[in-house]
């Protein structure tokens, strides 16, 4: 039995007559006959018990009967929940996030959630590397996170830009009297590097710097990861040098940001996505919200 056969039985025993049935239905009352005597006959049973003007569902039409609204207004609600999603009403956007754009995602998440409260967002951590395998394998919509040296495979919006400060553990912040700090300062304290990421040059520009200052970082430890950079700064094993991404106070807690007047490069966070890929709806509007 179809879909057609269980709402047209549904109109019959709601209207409790074939011909109101037919004439609720737009179609002429004999072929409703028909479909009703053929349900019969394919499913082995008496469906509707007729005398004269009396009807009657029997055990097996109630069955029957319950089993067509359940599956109607199933029906109705995947046709209902799949329009929403085609208007960009409902469904799931995949986000990527690195460290380093965190707190900046979040402004956007919060925006994006005021306009569509019915979305759902899936939230995916990880570096640059770990984030474009993701996009390129389609687990994720859109993914923030720095600023790739090529990206002719992606398309992108360029956020604000972003200065690189230096963070040291609070409790050495009254060493430095200046609201800056030198690379020598720097050079004289263990250092927590930032590490080298495919497609980003910020390990190289840091390097550099302290080559043409003429002093050697004196490296203790070497990460990928800002969040986890912060963090290891915070405990007091040592100063880094991370970009200034607005993070959130929590993220910096127990730290002391200090500029850094003798770097004068920055990085840019982006949000990207595969270029002439499909875009679900969700998706496309939460890039059009992104400035």
């Amino acid at each position: 039995m179809d879909i057609r056969q269980l709402h047209y039985f549904r109109e019959i025993v709601k209207h409790s007559s074939i011909s109101k049935a037919a004439e609720a239905l737009h179609i002429a009352q004999p072929p409703l006959s028909q479909l009703l005597k053929k349900l019969e006959n394919d499913l082995g049973t008496t469906l509707i018990h007729r005398y004269r003007k009396k009807w009657e569902l029997t055990e097996t039409g109630e069955i029957l009967y319950q089993y067509a609204e359940q599956t109607l207004m199933q029906r109705q609600d995947v046709e209902r929940r799949i329009q929403e999603v085609e208007q960009g009403k409902a469904g799931t956007i995949r986000i990527g996030v690195s460290s380093a754009c965190s707190n900046m995602m979040i402004d956007y998440v919060r925006t994006f959630r005021t306009q569509s409260p019915n979305v759902k967002i899936s939230i995916v951590n990880g570096n640059s590397d770990e984030l474009l395998k993701r996009l390129e394998q389609r687990e994720i919509d859109l993914a923030f996170l720095l600023r790739l040296s090529t990206s002719e495979q992606y398309e992108i919006k360029v956020l604000k830009k972003q200065p690189y400060v230096v963070i040291v553990p609070t409790n050495w912040s009254t060493s430095f009297l200046d609201s800056h700090i030198t690379f020598n300062q720097i050079a004289k304290l263990p250092f927590i590097m930032l590490g080298a990421i495919e497609g980003h040059s910020f390990h190289g520009e840091i390097h550099r710097a302290f080559e043409e200052h003429h002093v050697e970082p004196n490296i203790i430890i070497e990460c990928k990861d800002i969040a986890m950079v912060a963090s290891l700064v915070s405990k007091g094993l040592g100063v880094s040098i991370i970009p200034n991404m607005d993070y959130a106070s929590t993220f910096l807690e127990n730290l002391t940001l200090f500029e850094l007047k003798q770097f004068n490069h920055s990085v840019e966070p982006i949000i990207l996505k595969l270029k002439n890929a499909p875009t679900s709806k969700v998706a496309a509007q939460f890039w059009d919200i992104v400035d």
